[in-house]
């Protein structure tokens, strides 16, 4: 998209404020103007024992599969800030940077960022019977552990931290559709996307839609989107 495209376009950021100042600052430097309602959250998940027993003795895996920063952040205050870790693998720079940031060094990261790619990367790096610590949230896809278990590798899954809508959200984005105060919304991913149409669906909103344009950050979200 040009600068001139963007001239006065009110441009919805779906991310959390902390998260998305680099983009908001791109927005507005090319005429945009962002308006940030955050339609991602995060929660902690209430671990069975058999899961916490899971990351607590996660030096005992050949691998742990890190798949975003929050799985990284859930999975620490967990196991606690020292704990000791196996060989990594890191889906994401912003994954990757977490990591680093707690004293950390991956051992593996994917070049492209999806689950295809990384189990197709990953699948040489491991020894015959690999034993695996996959971390997650709830809204995240089985592909990669499923992928493992086929070639032969036990794959232990634990969802760590539950996507929420969170609070205030839903009635923001109901006042500026109505208002007709968008003009572009972007999703970064499949969560923002479908809480974006489970607030349109449960205010009747569709017909609002028909004058934004809608721009995807990543193959999955814009899968999700269609």
């Amino acid at each position: 998209m040009s600068a001139a495209f963007l001239k006065g376009k009110k441009v919805l950021v779906t991310r959390a404020e902390k998260d998305c100042g680099e983009f908001s600052a791109l927005l507005a430097g090319q005429g945009a103007e962002p308006v940030i309602i955050p339609l991602v959250g995060f929660k902690g998940s209430e671990l069975p024992d058999e899961d916490k027993r899971k990351i607590q003795s996660a030096s005992e895996y050949d691998w742990v599969i890190f798949t975003s920063k929050n799985g990284v952040r859930f999975f620490f205050q967990q196991a606690g800030e020292g704990a000791k870790l196996p060989d990594i693998a890191s889906i994401g720079d912003k994954t990757t940077d977490s990591i680093q940031k707690r004293g950390h060094q991956p051992q593996f990261v994917p070049g492209e960022f999806v689950a295809e790619a990384f189990v197709e990367e990953f699948l040489p790096r491991l020894k015959a019977g690999s034993n695996i610590l996959l971390v997650k949230g709830n809204l995240a896809r089985d592909l990669i552990a499923a992928a493992l278990r086929n070639h032969g590798h036990r794959c232990d899954e634990v969802i760590l931290y539950e996507t929420v809508l969170p609070a205030g959200s839903s009635g923001r984005l109901k006042e500026a559709l109505e208002s007709e105060k968008l003009d572009i919304i972007t999703f970064a991913s499949s969560s923002a996307v479908h809480h974006f149409m489970k607030t349109v669906h449960e205010y009747n909103l569709e017909k609002k839609l028909d004058r934004c344009l809608f721009a995807c950050i990543g193959p999955v979200a814009k899968k999700t989107a269609e």
